[in-house]
């Protein structure tokens, strides 16, 4: 099944398994994961458990009493315990209903996320022939769907795929200016006390923009691979809880976060595949609230993601990831709507959504003419031997008395000096945008170079025009990326139970969404019930979260309800 993040994958696995007598096995990657959805199913009341490295021989002996005892229904595994004598020894003595391979594209060598041990899933038809299997992901192309059934040894499976477009989620997507701080804090101030995942591309990174924001008054922390187990499940818990609005994280930090109130998504860069970018911006609005992703990027990027394909030596595979790193860079630089572009390479038709994301609302941007300041960086770069980065050739174009500059004699070309009607920021934009047209490349040490195109432009029998919006660097109008709200709600009442809500996980330890979502709250907060029947018609209430927290609420709405 391919569903996109938030789309009910658990729901077509749970909710059958509640109404059959025997255990269901999930297969999942994480060990944070588990933990997680095994968290939210016991805060349901839902008999589950897992088996994994993280646990004590105390912990996995009760668990197998719990297994023998048939006193579990949910039972996860990750798939390096999976295979291991010992587990399939204790699976065969259960009554198992079905499988489930949660991240399913992990198994292919296609997907973005391939894991060696995912392969060894397609053991499970020989172990146990007669019970079925389920396969969910939230991306996967043809040729991995395809991988994925070969793998697991699947014969004429059912194949369910559900719609792309996430009508909730607004997209933004701006070229990266110096380390993109400038622009991260412009998009923070949409998102006050709201709760979002920032992405990056290096541990280090991770590191020094938690430290920035913390110094800058916000609330975050780092998620890497390079903590240890115990601070990575410490700061996930801390984040899930609501004790930070922020985590600023590697992909370490991808997979299956089951947070439904994350408000916004940020990648400082580029991510490697778009794959991996609609997972990640799939975070956003689990809940169906209004949410919005920002991608910020420039052509540094992908130089330095293909240089981490070096020492591949399988050249078709290689070619493949290459492909998919130009993928994402035409993605980024388009002018097609963004949600259309994702549905197009994930094989799905859509409509452009008009009103979700930049490409769509500055359609009617009115282009501008760089022909002449694409000839003067033409020329710079041609006059400096097509040897120097961008800074260099800016540098020259702006008059700079940089010592490197005067050491070389730069201030004694032609081109010196002629660029001082624009900002070095905006001179970076139309770098960037010869970039996207390939009239230039950059070369080792990021070093310009002219195309065969530049010569047809330096010649003015080429054009060069750009979006005036990408050169408007100060002032910019500030995005509206949320939508008409369905219905008013009495907010000073949704901050009360919010209030309470916290206040009751942090009883509990368990995350605050877990009791009830942000969308369930404004619902109470519209509707404002009096009784037991009125609550239980309320969207996310059922008669185990009523039998819970149901009378505490509607105490709390009779007392504040009229203010």
């Amino acid at each position: 099944m391919i569903l996109p993040t938030g789309g009910g994958k658990s729901l077509v696995y749970q909710l059958p398994t509640l109404l059959k007598d025997g255990i269901t096995i999930v297969i999942s990657p994480l060990i944070a994961l588990m933990q997680d959805q095994v968290a939210s199913l016991q805060a349901q009341n839902i008999s589950a458990n897992m088996l994994s490295s993280a646990q004590t021989n105390e912990e996995i002996e009760q668990t197998c009493s719990l297994l023998y005892q048939k006193k579990i229904k949910f039972l996860y595994l990750s798939p390096e315990k999976l295979n291991t004598p010992w587990t399939l020894s204790l699976l065969q003595k259960l009554d198992i209903n079905f499988f489930v391979i949660d991240e399913a594209h992990c198994i292919s060598q296609w997907g973005h996320e391939f894991r060696d041990d995912y392969r060894t899933l397609g053991n499970l038809k020989h172990y146990f022939p007669n019970t079925a299997i389920c396969a969910f992901t939230a991306t996967s192309t043809s040729q991995v769907s395809h991988d994925i059934i070969q793998e697991l040894q699947l014969t004429n499976p059912l194949i369910l795929k559900g719609k792309i477009f996430r009508k909730n989620i607004y997209i933004s997507v701006e070229q990266r200016l110096n380390n993109g701080y400038a622009q991260l804090k412009n998009f923070l101030k949409r998102h006050e006390n709201e709760s979002g995942i920032i992405y990056v591309n290096s541990r280090k990174k991770a590191e020094e923009l938690s430290a920035h924001l913390n110094m800058s008054g916000y609330k975050s922390l780092p998620y890497h691979a390079g903590l240890p187990q115990h601070i990575r499940e410490q700061n996930f818990k801390i984040f899930v809880n609501d004790n930070i609005n922020i985590m600023v994280a590697t992909i370490a930090f991808g997979m299956g976060i089951d947070k439904s109130d994350i408000r916004f998504v940020v990648h400082m860069s580029l991510p490697k595949t778009l794959e991996n970018y609609y997972q990640e911006i799939g975070r956003a609005g689990r809940d169906g609230e209004d949410s919005e992703v920002l991608l910020l990027y420039n052509s540094q990027d992908i130089i330095m993601h293909k240089q981490f394909l070096k020492d591949i030596q399988n050249q078709e595979y290689l070619l493949h990831l290459q492909n998919k790193i130009d993928t994402i860079y035409k993605y980024a630089t388009s002018e097609v709507c963004f949600h259309k572009q994702l549905a197009n390479y994930f094989e799905d038709d859509i409509q452009s959504c008009h009103t979700r994301c930049d490409n769509c609302t500055t359609q009617d941007d009115k282009r501008q003419d760089i022909t002449k300041e694409a000839q003067m960086v033409l020329s710079c770069i041609y006059k400096t031997g097509q040897n120097f980065g961008k800074n260099y050739i800016i540098d020259i174009l702006r008059g700079s008395t940089e010592q490197k500059i005067l050491a070389n004699k730069a201030n004694e070309l032609s081109v010196y000096n002629i660029g001082t009607h624009l900002s070095k920021k905006e001179w970076f934009v139309i770098i960037e945008r010869l970039l996207e047209l390939q009239i230039i490349t950059q070369g080792e040490f990021s070093s310009l170079q002219l195309t065969q195109e530049a010569v047809l432009v330096l010649k003015s029998q080429k054009l060069i025009d750009i979006k005036s919006s990408r050169l408007k660097i100060k002032n910019k109008t500030p995005k509206q990326f949320k939508q008409q709200s369905e219905f008013n709600y009495d907010k000073e009442l949704f901050e009360i139970l919010r209030k309470k809500r916290m206040e009751l996980a942090k009883e509990m330890n368990i995350a605050p969404y877990l009791i009830f979502g942000d969308k369930t709250l404004k619902y109470l907060c519209a509707i404002k019930p009096s009784n037991k029947e009125e609550m239980l018609e309320i969207n996310g209430i059922g008669a185990k979260k009523y039998e819970q927290f149901g009378e505490l609420f509607l105490e709390l709405i009779a007392k504040n309800g009229s203010l």
